[in-house]
């Protein structure tokens, strides 16, 4: 009877340790994309790096950031992850972040550094040669999201003026549909949607070229509420994304077969991808550069009602969280 009741007490604490532990791990709403720039995220998911720091993610799934930037600024998310332009488009006061008066955003980190994500692919048979060709014809891209500034830089390089093509707001995942049914004659487009447009299309349709190329950064952001309220959460969000980016560095074979299967996109794709993308926790010199560029466009195409009112990047920049988990990642004066 003794010994029942020690193990029946053993059973007991055991169960009531498990059911402490569950309830210790602070959940984080977390709004990501089916993208490669991605890897780190899905690695620390799999791995339980996550769960090794005490979260317990909610992901919420998108086909571009500026959904997650849009969900972040509704109260539907704790972080978001984002290219640049649609962070630029909210710390410059424009449709639809205006309305969110008391929202105050905040880059923690950047997650990835590429020059090899925007591609404007078109179609031969639609009498596109070179880039002068896209002159009268319809082109297809998401607006609001860093395709928009990927293409009048393209536009630009090639002195082609911006009212003699025909922009066509399409979902990104709608673009392989819509240059295959000729609803447009090229698509501006990102990886890993851009290399299965070629592949499925094949000799039909093919990457303009583009001298200049573009820089896209992968970043993290929350609200400064949601950061003073929770700033310990940030860190350990961090700590569990370096974690899987150590891993990415040790094991880059096991990380592109599982970037393979979550997004959906061949492994010879991702394999050719791969040495174009850096994985890294930053915060830099970088990244502010591409921001003030980008936010300068975005002033000149006076795509807000006051031009005059430039937001200042740097204010935009929380440094206390990486500087805890990953201080060498920063490399501008704060």
């Amino acid at each position: 009877m003794k010994l029942t009741s020690i193990l029946a007490l053993v059973l007991l604490v055991g169960c009531n340790s498990n059911d402490d532990d569950s309830s210790d791990l602070t959940t984080v709403r977390v709004g990501v994309t089916t993208f490669w720039g991605e890897a780190a995220y899905y690695i620390a998911q799999s791995e339980g790096f996550f769960e090794e720091e005490g979260l317990e993610i909610i992901d919420h799934p998108h086909s571009a950031g500026r959904e997650s930037l849009k969900e972040l600024y509704q109260g539907k998310l704790d972080i978001a992850h984002v290219a640049e332009i649609p962070v630029v488009r909210a710390l410059s006061g424009a449709l639809p972040y205006s309305k969110y008066d008391e929202f105050n955003l905040k880059i923690f980190t950047g997650m990835i550094y590429t020059s090899n994500s925007q591609k404007v692919i078109a179609r031969r048979d639609h009498g596109i040669e070179n880039p002068q060709d896209l002159r009268n014809k319809k082109v297809g891209l998401y607006y609001e999201t860093t395709s928009e500034y990927f293409f009048d830089t393209f536009l630009l390089e090639h002195g082609i003026p911006e009212k003699q093509v025909e922009k066509v707001n399409i979902d990104i995942s709608e673009h392989y549909k819509a240059l295959k049914n000729g609803q447009v004659d090229a698509v501006v487009s990102w990886e890993p949607h851009a290399s299965q447009i070629l592949k499925k299309l094949k000799n039909n349709t093919f990457k303009l070229n583009s001298v200049l190329g573009h820089s896209t950064l992968w970043l993290g952001v929350s609200s400064e509420t949601y950061i003073q309220q929770h700033p310990e959460t940030i860190v350990k969000y961090l700590r569990a994304l370096k974690k899987a980016q150590d891993y990415i560095k040790h094991h880059p074979e096991e990380t592109k077969t599982l970037v393979s299967q979550k997004t959906k996109t061949s492994l010879e794709t991702i394999e050719n991808l791969w040495p174009s993308i850096e994985y890294e926790l930053s915060i830099g010199q970088r990244m502010l550069s591409l921001l003030n560029e980008q936010q300068r466009w975005f002033m000149q195409e006076q795509r807000v009602a006051d031009t005059t009112k430039q937001s200042n990047v740097h204010n935009a920049i929380y440094f206390d969280a990486l500087q805890k988990a990953h201080p060498e990642g920063i490399t501008v004066i704060q």
